[in-house]
């Protein structure tokens, strides 16, 4: 059995390459078709899907819809799923940033693990919350975990982000150079992978 987490189609924002977190902006036309490609994808590699969740985030849920229609699966919302909270810098290109909130830029990146935009969320809240949500996912699906069946997750960039870095164990103030995660891009992780991953949520208590 596998969780595959899959970020959510185009939106115009993406196309603007602006900040989207919170913000709430559905798919666009490229958008939907890329979950369309999506699903034959996994039809490709023979994914026996039985289970959809969903972050509530329009983008998100869209997606997921077109898997659930194709699959005849129904979705279901799960709180924790959603995108990282960027506060002030949402909205805005990252240029934009850098020019509108400079000091408060510099001071997220000098540890973006812990540390969070005006009003938004650090890395390690996105995680805590992140695992809260896949506990509860791989204990509501267990029997069918058990039985060797595939759950999908629709979510976003910077949550599988997140999760990917904790696994490699990369910096997460340069991580974005070195993962990335595409629109409707699904990422295979067996249960026993996000154990692991998930012993590493709290370094700074060992």
């Amino acid at each position: 059995m596998s969780i595959l987490l899959a970020r959510h189609g185009e939106t115009d924002w993406n196309r603007e390459r602006r900040v989207q977190g919170t913000t709430d902006i559905p798919l666009n036309v490229k958008g939907k078709e890329q979950a369309e490609i999506l699903c034959g994808n996994l039809e490709r590699e023979k994914v026996d899907l039985c289970r959809i969740y969903s972050s509530s985030q329009k983008r998100a849920l869209e997606t997921a819809g077109i898997a659930g229609s194709r699959y005849h699966v129904s979705v279901k919302v799960i709180s924790g799923l959603e995108e990282m909270n960027f506060g002030v810098f949402e909205g805005h290109t990252w240029d934009e940033i850098g020019a509108l909130y400079p000091e408060e830029l510099e001071k997220w990146e000098s540890d973006k693990r812990y540390h969070k935009a005006p009003g938004g969320e650090s890395y390690q809240d996105l995680l805590e919350r992140l695992f809260a949500a896949l506990e509860r996912i791989m204990e509501e699906a267990k029997e069918d975990i058990d039985s060797g069946r595939d759950v999908l997750v629709l979510t976003h960039g910077t949550v599988i982000m997140s999760l990917l870095t904790l696994k490699e164990g990369l910096d997460f103030g340069t991580s974005y150079m070195a993962i990335s995660v595409e629109n409707a891009q699904a990422i295979k992780f067996e249960r026993n992978d996000l154990q692991e991953i998930r012993k590493k949520l709290y370094p700074k208590s060992v």
